[in-house]
């Protein structure tokens, strides 16, 4: 559940980034996805779109454990 309604406390500010949000998923987002998982308790952490990755250190919000993601690339053939 979210701490603060970003909608509710600056709708104007909210309209902008949410334009910008679905121009950069027109530009950037394919059908082709990958998730991360965490190792220990199997929650999503991120989805990754096509293209390349570089390794990440990401604290699981589920578990709060440290996880380290190797880099990756996958692309369309």
């Amino acid at each position: 559940m979210p701490k603060i309604n970003a909608k509710e406390r600056n709708p104007t500010r909210y309209a902008l980034a949410a334009a910008e949000q679905e121009a950069l998923k027109k530009t950037y987002s394919s059908s082709i996805q990958i998730a991360r998982l965490c190792p220990f308790c199997d929650h999503k952490i991120e989805v990754l779109c096509r293209g390349t990755h570089s390794g990440a250190y990401t604290k699981c919000p589920n578990c709060g454990e440290s996880v380290f993601f190797p880099p990756i690339a996958f692309r369309l053939t």
